[in-house]
């Protein structure tokens, strides 16, 4: 999605609906701001939920850098943030 969970205050049945699915993993990415993390957003449930508009470009509003996700056999999701420094790519 384009706008992180916090954004979803205006519909928050979607919220719920993420949340309260126990079934699969869901892995919620959402950008709009300039910066990447998984403490910005709002919690759904077990799932993971990460900002990934970081990079430099038009702002840095925060950490700046990459997701790296993998699926494991077991159909876990493992994400890890890979940090860009700001110098690199905020001027």
């Amino acid at each position: 999605s384009h706008y992180p969970t916090d954004y979803l205050w205006q519909s928050p049945e979607i919220a719920q609906a993420l949340a309260g699915d126990m079934r699969h993993n869901i892995l919620y990415i959402g950008g709009h701001r300039h910066s990447v993390d998984n403490t910005s957003t709002t919690p759904i449930g077990r799932h993971q939920c990460w900002v990934v508009g970081g990079g430099g470009g038009w702002s840095c509003d925060g950490e700046q850098g990459f997701l790296i996700g993998a699926v494991g056999a077991d159909n876990d999701i493992r994400t890890h943030m890979v940090d860009i420094p700001r110098a690199a790519c905020c001027r």
